[in-house]
Parts: structure tokens; C-alpha cells; sequence
């Protein structure tokens, strides 16, 4: 019973030697002529999360260890390797569109979500939230035309932010 744990943990050792360790983004980075493509499709909430080990479409094993606070975007470069580079592609997921055609409703919604802590894509002329029950209710009850629809979703960010 012993050698065969002895085993496995040796087997996880030399698995964790082969796997590609992410521990920054580089977003200034030029992809090698010829490269061949990999991704990793990710949600909005796995493109926040820094540590994990996720697989690739082409099977290749990664281990995301970057900085706390570090959020991933949609065709961000992971890793550049020997004839192949990896790409973050968003998934596309369900979320709430509301049409911005009304500055007073548009004002109230930003407040709402923002005072609720959730993440939003604004555009020109919409905003966009992750699907959720409740805030399906405050948008019917707010009188903005909305949509439920599936698409990747990018949050706005704003750099250096912080509270306090």
C-alpha cells in the first residue's frame, strides 16, 4: 500500500513539472510568425479567479498562479512556447441587456447594481450585467427594455481603482 502512494505522488511531482506555470500577462506581446493557436475558454468569474489549473482546447495542462487582483480579458496571451502560443477566450454566458435611452433610468440602474457590487459592460447606448433572477425583477420594475441574452461578457474596469 505504501509504493503505491509513494507512486502517485511521484506521478503528481512529474505532472506538475510538465504543466506550464502562468505567473504574469504580458499585454504588449507579439505573437510569434507560424505559432500555432491554443486557448483556454473562461467565464467572466474564472477569468478573475489567479490561482487554478485548467486545461487547454488542445489538452495542454496550465497552472495560473498570477498576482491577487489580476482579472484576464478576452485574447489575452498566457504563454508563448515552442511553436504554439495560449489565448484567454471569453465564453460566451448568459446576461441582462438594458437599453440606455433614458438618463434617469440609466443613472438609477448604474447606482443599483453598482451599490450591489456587480460587475457591468457599458456601451454607448447599453449595459450589460450577468444573468440573475433579481436583477431581471429590478430591471422589469425600473421600466427599461431589456433582453436576456448569451454573449461573452467584458466588464469595465477602470485602471487603478480602489475604495477608501
Amino acid at each position: 500500500m505504501r509504493a503505491r502512494s509513494r507512486a502517485s505522488v511521484g506521478a503528481k511531482v512529474f505532472s506538475l513539472l510538465a504543466m506550464i506555470i502562468v505567473e504574469e500577462i504580458n499585454r504588449n506581446t507579439t505573437i510569434p510568425a507560424g505559432s500555432e493557436e491554443d486557448t483556454v475558454a473562461m467565464g467572466w468569474q474564472d477569468r478573475r479567479s489567479t490561482r487554478r489549473r485548467i486545461e487547454t482546447r488542445k489538452g495542454r495542462e496550465i497552472a495560473i498562479a498570477l498576482p491577487t487582483g489580476t482579472v484576464l480579458m478576452d485574447g489575452d496571451v498566457l504563454y508563448i512556447g515552442d511553436g504554439f502560443h495560449i489565448l484567454v477566450e471569453a465564453e460566451e454566458e448568459e446576461v441582462l441587456v438594458s437599453i440606455l435611452d433614458d438618463p434617469t433610468i440609466s443613472a438609477f440602474l448604474a447606482y443599483e447594481l453598482g451599490n450591489r457590487h456587480l460587475p457591468v459592460a457599458i456601451g454607448h447606448d447599453r449595459l450589460a450585467t450577468p444573468y440573475d433572477r433579481l436583477v431581471e425583477d429590478l430591471f422589469s420594475r425600473s421600466g427599461t427594455k431589456y433582453e436576456r441574452r448569451i454573449e461573452r461578457f467584458e466588464p469595465a474596469r477602470v485602471k487603478d481603482h480602489h475604495h477608501g
